[in-house]
């Protein structure tokens, strides 16, 4: 009959997985020792049978728990063995490759901060949204050719109408939206990417960060406009930089203008990013229309404001001299690492 106590004292002795493999043949296994007890019980008289049975049964749950344990152990030696060969150094020389923002998110962040000293709420809005928040709620006519499908992109999923949902195309999509989550007077600045179809160039992309900051109050004039514009460039661009107004027109303003910057890069000369005209359109701006601010349920005689909208590629293109707005998204890690 196997006894317990000798066999506790030859697993003790097992110091490897291939001994333990070995041990558990020969008194667990299925022709091993204790099966073999088991086999020869037919042979006895049923009170001995009890007795037998019972004895085998406590031997094999005690020495099976015993083996567990001793396995166990084995596999938490080699689980340590390998972490201690996969260990990482966190002692590395602190010169080595280190990540870091992308040069646009630190530019959209200076922005932010630049517009939150001056009082302006942040919020990101949504970048999928309907027809109506792109172009009818800051009086785009749905006629207008900015909705064809050259300029926008339509998704498949639809809106309660039955219209296509699109991705935004600037982000004055949330203009009225917010006017009517915040009320007046508000001072908000809407940072975030849009999507347009559009030929990829030194100064053009399919998606690009844009970002729009509004100011709606009593008795706002463009006088009020150019004061703040000028505090704005400033501070975002840590320098006096030249700027131009143009006349333009754009439909949610009124009257609209065009800012410039004088080129950074050639200083009127030539190069890919001014095109030889020595001016970078820096911004779209001006006064708000009155039918947006009618959309936003104000009255336009009482409310006024103003809203400027700007892609954060050129302004970053504008701050650090950057040539190619390409170079922001084409992976290149040597211009990457150039402003980490």
């Amino acid at each position: 009959m196997i006894e317990l106590k000798h066999a506790l004292w030859e697993l003790d002795k097992v110091v490897d997985v291939v001994q333990l493999e070995n041990f558990f043949q020969i008194y667990l296994g299925k022709k091993g020792l204790l099966n073999e007890e088991f086999k020869v019980m037919v042979d006895l008289a049923p009170e001995e049978k009890k007795q037998r049975g019972a004895q085998l049964s406590e031997i094999k749950t005690k020495l099976t728990e015993a083996y567990e344990i001793k396995e166990q152990t084995f596999k938490l030696a080699q689980i340590n063995v390998q972490l201690e060969k996969d260990l990482i150094d966190i002692s590395l020389d602190v010169s080595s490759d280190q990540g870091s923002y992308s040069l646009l998110a630190k530019v959209r962040r200076e922005i932010e901060e630049v517009y939150k000293s001056m009082g302006f709420i942040i919020d990101y809005g949504h970048e999928i949204v309907t027809k109506f928040e792109n172009f009818e709620s800051v009086n785009i006519p749905l006629s207008h050719p900015a909705t064809e499908m050259h300029d926008t992109i339509y998704l498949e999923d639809k809106d309660p109408s039955g219209q296509n949902l699109i991705l935004r195309t600037h982000n004055s999509a949330h203009q009225v939206q917010d006017i009517m989550k915040y009320g007046v007077p508000l001072k908000l600045w809407s940072p975030g990417r849009v999507y347009r179809f559009d030929s990829m160039d030194a100064s053009h992309d399919v998606m690009f960060r844009y970002a729009e900051g509004i100011v709606v109050d009593k008795n706002l004039s463009i006088a009020h406009f150019k004061d703040t514009m000028q505090k704005l460039l400033s501070g975002i661009l840590w320098k006096n930089i030249n700027i131009r107004l143009r006349p333009s027109y754009f439909p949610f303003v009124e009257p609209g203008f065009e800012i410039d910057a004088q080129c950074p890069i050639c200083g009127g000369k030539w190069c890919s990013l001014c095109k030889g005209s020595g001016w970078i359109e820096l911004l779209g701006a001006g006064m708000v229309h009155p039918n947006v601010i009618k959309n936003a349920w104000l009255d336009p005689k009482e409310w006024s404001g103003f809203a400027r909208w700007v892609g954060v590629s050129r302004l970053a293109a504008v701050k650090y001299g950057i040539k190619d707005i390409r170079y922001f998204t084409n992976g290149d890690l040597r211009f990457a690492k150039s402003f980490a």
